[in-house]
């Protein structure tokens, strides 16, 4: 299982992926579900993706009920399960078991207003606002990126992020830059839910 569809820490990739509407590529081996969904000419876009993969439970806080799970890839996501979480008290850290994991991703400048949403059903019943008996959720993570610099010739635009960190991506070809300004932020959100099964993979 590669790094990009499990980790939680949103990467500078992460926008690029949005913007440019390209998703990480699949290994033969995934049960992958994605989908994505975008207004024409507007930067950015919603993906949503579901997948199966084995993880192993790293740590375990039984006053928050916070359980922190490990792919194969060493990416590591911390989830929360609800008061009404079946199992919750069986697991031991160092249980290896299976995920159903989906997630979400939306990318849009903040002056535009939110992306429509992608839709893929089994990924969009795990993420839906409310208690959901058996599902491990994490809290919905945050990052902004300024725009530095746009090339309109090249479909290009630059983003710096908190860390000072830059990157050069590729725009759709849809998107008309002259319409975007130097300074503009770009809002990326993040968020995950995971149903385990407890029988070993």
């Amino acid at each position: 299982m590669k790094l990009c569809p499990f980790q939680v820490v949103i990467q500078a990739v992460s926008a690029a992926v949005m913007l440019f509407l390209v998703s990480c590529a699949s290994e033969p081996e995934d049960e992958r579900n994605t989908s994505h969904s975008y207004r024409e000419g507007v930067p950015g876009g919603t993906w949503v993706e579901s997948y199966k993969v084995p993880v192993t439970v790293a740590a375990i806080d039984p006053s928050s009920r916070k359980v922190t799970l490990v792919a194969s890839d060493n990416s590591r996501n911390t989830f929360i399960a609800g008061p009404d979480f079946n199992g919750f008290e069986q697991l031991r850290v160092g249980d290896q078991v299976q995920a159903a994991v989906a997630r979400e991703l939306i990318v849009f400048l903040r002056q535009h207003a939110l992306p429509p949403e992608a839709d893929t059903s089994v990924a969009k019943e795990l993420l839906k606002d409310g208690e959901q008996s058996g599902v491990l959720k994490s809290d919905t993570v945050e990052k902004v990126a300024k725009v530095t610099a746009i090339r309109s010739n090249k479909s290009e635009a630059t983003l710096q992020f908190p860390d000072g960190t830059t990157r050069n991506i590729t725009v759709r070809r849809d998107v008309n830059l002259s319409n975007v300004k130097v300074g503009e932020e770009v809002v990326i959100r993040s968020r995950s839910a995971v149903v385990l099964n407890l029988e070993k993979p």
